[in-house]
């Protein structure tokens, strides 16, 4: 059975020595130890890495695929990491510049790799009319099949923001999909307990999911209806809120109804389960548990749930076989293995 991790990342020497010259969060710092390193988000949020897993970060060669050969895995869809070069203010003409050269590094790694790499678009929004052509120039040029980025730009900075729109309409015009990916909120609440709370145990979902609701309550789905979103992680949480928590808003018998809640709440044509189950599809990035992934398919629905293992920040042997051991229909393992992705423009 063939597959392809929609999620996989990779980060650059260059990119890293970046981070370590900036002055601003992000940032990183290196540790009184040789060969440690601390990514600094915010002056609460750090996270920690060796040498040995900047290594495995930044290989996009042999060591890679020998990895997803023991893992049992045909193709990664490749995505710079986080921090993005959209987190990076306020270096606009640098991280303008730093886009169009990742993309030109990614786009060399697949041509040397073609049967087993795809890739992700890497966009600097900030510009963004440069950014509109630097996303077009990655689909049509160099054939990359989506834009993945991150879940905020800054502070109270996401993409419902309309000087982001020309993108989202660039992006719906080519018919990709876009991969929303997490990185850490910037609220101080978040960032109390580190990088153990703004993470991935709750940060991370909470502010993409943030972001998505942002994003539907603008009206970005009534003016994009055709417009895809990929969430990872089995969807950020957002499928176990559907349809009453979500909806809540328009569908409470008790409020919903009232003139004046009506005239507050957001305008839209299309309700927050209705953008969920016609825009967005989820993967399986970073979640072990059956039981979360059986709900998840019954909720979302066999067709928008596609595979994914968050490499190298999750072990790639242990989702593969997380994923085959769950004994699923072959109907099913193969929707979410290959032919979901397939049907969204990942062609094998």
């Amino acid at each position: 059975m063939k597959t392809i991790d929609l999620e996989t990342h990779f980060y650059t020497k260059a990119a890293f020595e970046y981070l370590a010259s900036r002055k601003a969060f992000p940032t990183m710092v290196r540790g009184k130890q040789e060969g440690t390193y601390y990514l600094r988000f915010t002056d609460q949020i750090t996270l920690f890495h060796d040498q040995g897993f900047v290594d495995l970060l930044c290989d996009l060669g042999d060591k890679r695929i020998a990895l997803m050969d023991e893992a049992g895995l045909d193709v990664q869809v490749l995505s710079f990491s986080s921090p993005g070069i959209d987190e990076c203010t306020p270096d606009f003409a640098t991280v303008t510049r730093m886009a169009i050269e990742l993309n030109d590094q990614l786009h060399e790694t697949i041509k040397k790799h073609p049967t087993r790499y795809m890739g992700f678009a890497t966009i600097a929004p900030y510009d963004v009319p440069n950014a509109v052509k630097e996303l077009e120039r990655s689909i049509n040029k160099l054939g990359f099949k989506g834009w993945l980025t991150h879940s905020n730009f800054g502070e109270d900075d996401y993409l419902d923001d309309k000087r982001y729109w020309p993108l989202l309409e660039a992006a719906e015009a080519m018919n990709i999909p876009i991969y929303l990916h997490p990185t850490t909120p910037l609220s101080t609440e978040f960032g109390k307990y580190g990088f153990s709370l703004a993470g991935p145990a709750l940060g991370f979902q909470f502010d993409t999911s943030l972001c998505l609701m942002r994003m539907i309550y603008a009206g970005v789905f009534d003016q994009f209806p055709k417009l895809n979103v990929i969430l990872g992680h089995l969807g950020e949480t957002l499928p176990f809120l559907i349809p009453d928590r979500l909806d809540w808003a328009y569908t409470n018998p008790a409020i919903s109804v009232l003139p004046g809640f009506i005239e507050m709440r957001p305008k839209i044509k299309k309700t927050p389960s209705e953008v969920m189950l016609n825009n967005v599809f989820v993967t399986t990035s970073g979640r072990f548990s059956k039981t979360t992934l059986e709900f998840t398919l019954k909720i979302m629905g066999e067709d928008r749930v596609m595979l994914a293992t968050d490499h190298p920040y999750e072990n790639l042997k242990r989702s593969m076989d997380f994923i085959r051991s769950c004994a699923l229909p072959d109907t099913i393992m193969k929707k979410i293995c290959f032919e979901n992705a397939q049907k969204l423009g990942f062609k094998l």
